[in-house]
């Protein structure tokens, strides 16, 4: 029986109010939706791309050419891009800096076309491996020694290392899969992740950057971190190297090579004022130290940065990778230029993901000006840089990596005029012969 007072207005009244509620809960069961999306792309993002991640976000507007390459085309080479602070890097070396004057360097040079396995791919893997490297231009693997982790992955006898307790075994008949590779003629680069560290802060607290409260710093994905400032670490790391070189590699790789971005960071006990000048001169003069006491053993030394540095202060400012100046030390700088780093607009390219040859193009021209003081006085390290071999599919606008974009960064580091070569970057290992030139 109808309400005579209300009428159909009640009635109406009613199924409005339940059609908002219907509302109500579609809205939250969407938002409930996305959120589970966001949790399960970060989770696959930090599986697949792995440890050459930030794990901030560098994305604020940046830089922008003058005029805009088309897709796969070159870019002028007078592309100016405003935001590249080149006053940072005005000075270079003084001129009293007489470095490693007496080292007599006999080691020869070899352009490197590598690719990244963890120790579990290179034993999985090994025959596949063997065979793309037999039968592609690449000549070059690069492999954890001190793991993302901490681990120290091989046999040594360092009283150093052997001291702590951060020592498993990963890789499977290291001794025979090194000599093959080495038969082959395969140029090894030892992966040393520096100071993102959970393994070996364990074994001694003192590497380790505290807390106001005593405890451990841990960032927001449960990493412990070494403190940069610590000399004591710089040995350590050191160490590693050393070991690294009496194994028979030709290279160490410095990863993660900085200081941590994490928000603790403001509030943690370093010991010193976290001034831009003061962690930069922390990580230049790590580089130093290892440089001294590596090459002299026959090892060259390269180290990891991330692209945007080049052209962004903020960036550079909170890491402490002043390019320039370990540059100047290094003989090679690795910067990781994957084009899905850069956030969507970044070189005034709409979505860098989808434009690699664009993206690597621009970056290696903003290496080169960064670089050109130290390249005037004569002592300035080789650019090889990290190339995206991975598809990132939580990049809004993200296009299916093959072979075809492989190629297209390989060209563009080649066009910008860098042929000291190039490193693939794959967590999982997944490599194909598409896109590189038979041997």
């Amino acid at each position: 029986m109808t309400d005579s007072r209300y009428g159909n207005k009640a009635g109406v009244r009613y199924r409005s109010g339940t059609r908002r509620a219907i509302r109500r809960k579609q809205l939250i069961y969407s938002a409930i939706a996305l959120v589970l999306c966001a949790v399960i792309g970060l989770v696959f993002y930090q599986k697949n791309v792995g440890s050459n991640v930030t794990e901030y976000d560098a994305g604020q507007k940046g830089p922008s050419p003058t005029e805009p390459p088309n897709s796969q085309i070159i870019a002028s080479a007078e592309v100016a891009p405003y935001g590249l602070y080149l006053d940072r890097y005005s000075e270079g070396l003084s001129e009293d800096d007489k470095w490693l004057e007496d080292f007599e360097d006999n080691r020869e040079r070899r352009q490197v076309k590598g690719v990244y396995v963890t120790p579990e791919v290179l034993n999985l893997r090994f025959k596949f491996l063997l065979d793309l490297l037999d039968t592609t231009e690449l000549n070059a693997v690069v492999v954890d020694i001190k793991n993302d982790d901490g681990f120290i992955v091989v046999e040594n006898d360092s009283e150093l290392l052997n001291s702590m307790t951060n020592q498993r075994l990963l890789i499977e008949n290291f001794d025979y899969i090194f000599k093959t590779l080495k038969e082959h003629n395969v140029y090894m680069i030892a992966r040393i992740v520096c100071f993102r560290d959970i393994r070996s802060v364990r074994s001694n607290e003192s590497y380790g950057v505290h807390m106001p409260d005593g405890s451990l710093l841990k960032d927001s994905n449960g990493f412990t971190w070494m403190n940069p400032f610590n000399e004591e670490v710089w040995e350590y790391l050191t160490e590693v190297g050393r070991v690294c070189a009496k194994i028979g590699f030709d290279e160490v790789n410095f990863d993660y090579c900085r200081f941590s971005t994490d928000s603790k960071v403001k509030t943690a006990a370093y010991g010193k004022e976290l001034t831009t000048e003061n962690k930069e001169a922390a990580i230049t003069g790590f580089v130093k130290y290892a440089c001294e006491n590596l090459k002299p053993l026959g090892l060259f030394v390269s180290v990891d940065v991330f692209g945007v540095v080049l052209s962004s202060t903020i960036d550079a400012a909170a890491v402490g990778q002043n390019y320039a100046d370990m540059s100047s030390y290094l003989d090679y700088i690795c910067p990781m230029v994957y084009p899905s780093h850069y956030s969507n607009g970044y070189y005034n390219i709409p979505v860098p993901d989808a434009d690699p040859y664009a993206l690597i193009y621009n970056a290696m021209l903003d290496s080169k000006k960064v670089l050109a003081v130290n390249v005037a006085k004569g002592r300035c390290a080789q650019v090889r840089p990290w190339l995206q071999s991975f598809t990132a599919s939580w990049v809004r606008g993200h296009i299916t990596y093959t072979g075809v974009e492989v190629k297209a960064q390989i060209q563009a580091t080649y066009d910008a005029g860098y042929d000291a070569g190039w490193e693939l970057w794959n967590a999982a290992g997944a490599y194909s012969k598409d896109g590189l030139e038979p041997e």
